[in-house]
């Protein structure tokens, strides 16, 4: 396919301001030894098949090796779009390339983020967003739209919810894409919402639709389940729910549910009812939700929640499992132990693959559930060891087929004995998260179970999360040494690991009141991988970098690591120099910590106070305005 791209000539440069694109048409390519193999006499769709397991920075080598390269490279590249609306500069760039290079039917997944403050700001996302309108219908090949915009609250500019699709938008998604998107209605009126779920009765492109709806009053509940339930039935395509929460409202942005219903409170589920039911579900999580039961008088006398309006016979669990079609449901995100629900689902989830347990759920439940379902699970994720305790086999009758495993969030932490047991359970474990202590009486790593994870011949991916407090601060510091040194001893005993992700604390970002918190600023994720580069021959062919970080500083932090760091430590200007800082040297102790944000607040005075007559107001995006609530 030829491309289109800025070429310049000697009349452009003449004229600065005049650009005119010219044709580049590939050349065929030709075997420099025709007696020999060659990448040239491979046909393009086995050539564009490959180049999809090349990683981007090996893409744009292959893109400079000749024309025709070039072209498939491009075309490769651009599988996968995401256009930020928090980077305007960045989105229009983007779409300008796809456009006048002819790369749109290209395009196999597209994914739009972003969230909007200010009047300035959505503006600019309007005006993004409509020419990526008028651009859908030329994207021939986009198979899935991820819509992932968020608007703040308008009580608490600290949390952000989704926003719905334009409907100019939607309009304009072409007919074979599938729609992954979310709705919620949280502390405020739930018009918005309905609107939205309007637009998506009777939507043939939606595929995923996530749902938090919070109870303000029983007729905006009832009114917004009633859309809701439309919207359900009437697409035919929706095969993920991957959350579904209709309850009180969340208090707190890490998902601490507010108080519950009162006695007697009436139905405000989807009522379903006389064989209702959704499509057949690929992805399924309920998170929380009103069960509703059959309002008989000695319920009624009891003033039973939930019964009041309720309009079938007996209760909603067991309309659910006896109705819905559970034989394509794949992934399980979480379901509640209501009424036994996952019990009586079990025998009939035939196709099930992954499940995932989050912090709530009854343990009996879990391994039971686990002894019953048909099918050996490829994906298994639960909150605890003591969710199994001495019952190794609910996961280790899984071992033909299990090829990730997390066991993470919660004390206990699995014993070397269990860990043992659960290797030569599971030879096929490929990917593998897990909550590990140091060795304390050693003031060490934990090096007896770090040999006990290697032994696991197939594991190729590792995430290990370290315990963070502050006092005493736990030793030996993670760091970027550390890292090093323990992925390092990993690949010496396993070859097969190549990536190996260490945490240490597990940071929920924000305090009840709002401020940042001493763990969530001395808490650091470091990423090694095995490197092919030439510039990691060093190093030993290994790459640390840290995901929260940017390009430029993880460059810096590779830059600081082979320095000196004896009695180095800098002052942190602002909290993502602090946590560059704690990537190199470990975390502050409380009292520094405290002392970091005096000081912190004492250099915001003083710029305020010199930039007072310029700019009398906090700038929107300053640096700082995360750090002075914190004081």
């Amino acid at each position: 396919m030829a491309q289109i791209r800025p070429h310049s000539t000697k009349r452009q440069h003449q004229t600065e301001t005049e650009h005119e694109p010219v044709r580049i048409t590939a050349r065929t390519p030709v075997p420099l030894d025709p007696g020999r193999p060659s990448l040239a006499q491979l046909p393009d769709d086995v050539v564009l098949l490959v180049l999809t397991f090349v990683e981007d920075s090996d893409l744009l080598k292959i893109a400079s090796l000749s024309s025709a390269l070039y072209e498939q490279a491009r075309y490769v590249q651009n599988h996968t779009v995401h256009i930020n609306l928090d980077q305007p500069n960045q989105a229009r760039s983007r779409l300008d390339v796809l456009r006048s290079n002819l790369l749109l039917p290209t395009v196999r997944v597209l994914e739009v983020s972003g969230s909007s403050n200010t009047d300035q700001e959505r503006g600019e996302e309007d005006e993004i967003l409509s020419c990526l309108a008028n651009m859908l219908p030329s994207m021939t090949g986009l198979r899935d739209l991820h819509w992932q915009i968020l608007t703040p609250i308008r009580t608490d500019h600290h949390w952000r919810m989704p926003a719905p699709i334009p409907r100019a938008l939607l309009n304009h998604v072409p007919t074979q894409t599938r729609l992954y998107t979310s709705v919620a209605a949280m502390d405020e009126p739930h018009e918005r919402v309905h609107a939205f779920l309007a637009q998506l009765v009777d939507n043939h492109n939606l595929f995923s639709l996530s749902v938090h709806i919070a109870f303000l009053d029983e007729y905006a509940c009832r009114a917004t389940m009633r859309i809701l339930k439309q919207v359900l039935l009437s697409c035919p395509r929706l095969a993920r729910i991957p959350m579904l929460y209709v309850g009180p409202p969340v208090r707190h942005p890490h998902g601490i549910v507010g108080d519950g219903p009162d006695l007697g409170a009436p139905y405000c589920g989807l009522g379903l009812s006389g064989g209702e039911r959704p499509p057949a579900l690929e992805e399924l999580g309920l998170w929380y939700y009103p069960w509703g039961r059959e309002p008989t008088a000695a319920l009624l006398a009891i003033r039973s929640v939930y019964c009041t309006g309720y309009p079938e016979k007996g209760n909603e669990v067991q309309y659910w499992a006896e109705t819905f079609d559970w034989s394509r449901l794949r992934r399980l995100n979480y379901i509640p132990s209501t009424g036994n629900l996952v019990l009586e689902m079990a025998p009939k989830l035939t196709a099930l693959k992954e499940f995932i347990l989050d912090l709530c759920g009854d343990k009996t439940e879990l391994t039971a559930f686990l002894e019953q379902i048909p099918t050996a699970l490829e994906l298994l994720s639960i909150p605890s060891w003591s969710y199994i305790g001495d019952k190794h086999g609910a996961i280790t009758q899984h071992g033909a087929a299990l090829r990730k495993l997390t066991i993470h969030c919660l004390e206990p932490l699995v014993t070397d004995t269990d860990l043992v047991t659960l290797c030569n359970g599971l030879p096929h474990l490929e990917e593998l998260t897990l909550d590990i202590a140091r060795d304390k009486a050693r003031n060490a790593w934990p090096y007896s179970t770090l040999d006990i994870i290697a032994s696991f011949q197939c594991l190729r991916s590792i995430k290990l999360w370290f315990e963070l407090v502050s006092a005493p601060l736990p030793t030996p510091h993670l760091t970027v040494s550390a890292a090093r040194q323990l992925f390092a001893y990993l690949r010496e005993r396993n070859k097969n690991i190549r990536r190996v992700e260490l945490c240490s604390g597990a940071p929920r970002g924000w305090t009840y009141t709002g401020d940042p918190s001493w763990a969530s600023q001395n808490s650091i994720r470091l990423l090694c991988e095995v490197s092919l580069r030439d510039v990691d021959v060093a190093d030993g062919f290994m790459r640390v970098t840290c995901p929260d970080f940017s390009k430029e500083m993880n460059a810096e932090l590779h830059r600081l690591s082979k320095e000196t760091r004896e009695g180095r430590r800098g002052v942190a200007e602002d909290a993502k120099t602090l946590l560059l800082e704690v990537a190199l040297d470990g975390p502050l102790t409380y009292d520094e910590w405290r002392a970091w944000i005096k000081l912190t607040w004492e250099r915001w005075e003083a710029w305020k106070k010199a930039h007072e007559p310029e700019q009398p107001q906090l700038p929107q995006k300053s640096v700082f305005r995360g750090l002075v609530s914190s004081v």
